[in-house]
């Protein structure tokens, strides 16, 4: 197993990297989550029978 290396960041290093690097927002797409799955895949046995 390989060793654990921790990184420290200043405040106005921390602040500078979310400038550059924004977190932008994504839209869900149907059925990408495991709950959505596991829904479908129920809904689909229901509608076999």
């Amino acid at each position: 197993m390989s060793e654990v290396k921790v990184w420290y960041m200043t405040e106005e290093e921390r602040l500078a990297y979310i400038k550059k690097h924004p977190i932008k927002p994504t839209k869900k797409l149907n059925g990408s989550s495991y709950v959505n799955v596991e829904w479908e895949l129920t809904r689909k046995k229901k509608k076999r029978k």
